[in-house]
């Protein structure tokens, strides 16, 4: 399964490489942007943390059955 769709809208498509064009952001703007992205950035953090601490638990758990 695809996750491409043939009939995507193709008007405004920024390839990873080129991203948006900071320079013509008003300061504020990027102020605006860089918070965000820092917050989203802690929370993805504090989920992947999250994450690795449960999979610390459930390798502790299946090794536990496996001695047993």
């Amino acid at each position: 399964m695809s996750t491409s769709s043939p009939q995507k809208n193709d008007t405004f498509q920024l390839s990873r490489t080129e991203g948006p064009d900071f320079q013509s952001w008003q300061p504020a703007t990027l102020v605006k942007f860089a918070h965000d992205a820092y917050d989203k950035m802690r929370e993805q953090d504090d989920q992947l943390q999250q994450m690795r601490q449960d999979l610390k638990t459930a390798l502790e758990a299946y090794r536990d059955l496996l001695r047993r």
